[in-house]
């Protein structure tokens, strides 16, 4: 679940997915006229004058009050980024309903909802686990990014609806940063073809925030952001498009039973759980990325490490060459081990993930090979909860030993311990 959070959190999905694919999502029904795409050039001097600033000051407090006042809304929100490495689309729907009620899904995977001043979180995939904290003093903000890895959802409305009461105007547009950027500032406002139009400008990039006239929600947000330590040159370009539904009350009111599902302390917890040393490790077929199949009960009798893998994550390709290492010294001792990368939770269809996972392997000339995961389910029934995660599967089909996280010291104590399921009979 780490890996889910952490990919989700603002600041984390819009800096560090670079390297994303396109994923075919589909598009929500249209409820409302979608606002053009936002372009800071179209901002002009008057624009950016201190009465135009003045007064987009007054639009993000009304925009910010119509969120709050809303007895209910639902709202569909689509995400693309583009990057000079590709795209990536996720999708955030919610309802919003009455006494500070909320029910939040991030593309099918990941669920929140705030129910009688108690907040919930949970996988909709296996919904039997479930964490629960209480909302004290109405800080449920601090909940989710607590729950989200410290970067929260980007979602407007979750500021907007969930903050303290009494805001200032100048310090709303810290509230449509939405992890990209850091203390952003409003810099322009004009009138769009749909409605309002503010300009805001922080540390990283720069946003067209687009509200509806009628509503006075936000429609559209174009961030153009450069993530931190990247070169000028490299722009990411993200497209919040929201459609939102306003009404008097939800269809049905939201609602959380715990009857049957059990409790966990964090949001490790929910989801797939890891699997324990001693049991026997799944049986799988795949193939590498040149199309060579790998099946694993075939490999009875041998040692066999699985490094599991994806190529957005910074410590996977650190720990990659460390364990190459290891494949180097264990061919130079004629030792029975196999090893396998395993690229997982790529976005995108499947041949998009092969040609992201050639990309980055081919050039590594690693010692060893790597499989694809092509939808996700051996790292599922693995149990991996993030990545970098390796097993050392004995000669007798069982998990040996588990590492998680990259560790430059695990080249020793991977031969010490690949030396030991080598010694033991298959």
């Amino acid at each position: 679940m780490r890996q889910l959070t952490a990919a989700l959190a603002a600041g984390v999905f819009l800096t560090g997915l670079a390297t994303a694919t396109v994923q075919d999502s589909p598009e929500p029904p249209a409820k409302a006229p979608v606002a053009a795409k936002g372009d800071p050039a179209a901002f002009t001097a008057a624009d950016r004058s201190p009465e135009s600033i003045k007064a987009g000051l007054a639009q993000l407090a009304k925009t910010r009050t119509a969120y709050r006042d809303a007895p209910a809304f639902t709202e569909a929100i689509v995400i693309n980024v583009k990057s000079p490495m590709g795209e990536q689309k996720t999708m955030i729907d919610s309802q919003w309903g009455a006494k500070g009620a909320f029910d939040i899904t991030v593309d099918g995977q990941m669920r929140m909802l705030a129910v009688g001043g108690d907040f919930y979180m949970l996988m909709p995939a296996d919904d039997s686990r479930y964490l629960a904290e209480e909302i004290v003093d109405g800080d449920v903000l601090s909940i989710i990014a607590g729950a989200t890895g410290g970067g929260g959802l980007p979602d407007p409305a979750i500021p907007f609806r969930l903050g303290k009461a009494d805001v200032k105007p100048e310090d709303i547009p810290a509230m449509l940063g939405l992890g990209a950027m850091a203390d952003p500032k409003l810099v322009g406002f004009r009138s769009g073809a749909t409605g309002p139009q503010a300009l805001l400008e922080g540390q990283g990039g720069k946003a067209v925030v687009s509200m509806n006239a009628k509503t006075g929600f936000v429609d559209r947000i174009d961030l153009m952001v450069t993530p931190p330590g990247a070169p000028p040159e490299f722009k990411i370009d993200v497209a919040f498009v929201i459609k939102n539904e306003l009404m008097k009350a939800l269809k049905s009111p939201i609602a959380f039973d715990t009857t049957g599902k059990t409790k966990v302390d964090s949001p490790d917890g929910l989801g797939p759980q890891p699997l324990e040393i001693g049991s026997m490790a799944p049986d799988f077929e795949l193939k590498t990325l040149d199309g060579e199949t790998v099946k694993l009960s075939s490999l009875r009798g041998q040692v066999v490490v699985l490094d599991f893998w994806a190529t957005w994550c910074g410590p996977c390709k650190r720990g990659l060459p460390v364990l190459n290492q290891v494949v180097q010294w264990a061919a130079e001792a004629d030792m029975p081990v196999k090893f396998f990368g395993v690229n997982v939770w790529e976005q995108g269809e499947a041949a998009a993930k092969l040609a992201l996972a050639k990309g980055f392997w081919d050039p590594q000339n690693f010692s060893f090979s790597s499989l694809i995961d092509p939808d996700d389910s051996v790292v599922a029934e693995y149990g991996v909860t993030g990545i970098p995660t390796s097993f050392i599967i004995g000669r007798d089909g069982k998990v040996e030993v588990v590492h998680q996280g990259f560790d430059p010291s695990m080249v020793e104590a991977m031969k010490a311990e690949l030396k030991a399921a080598v010694a033991e009979k298959g």
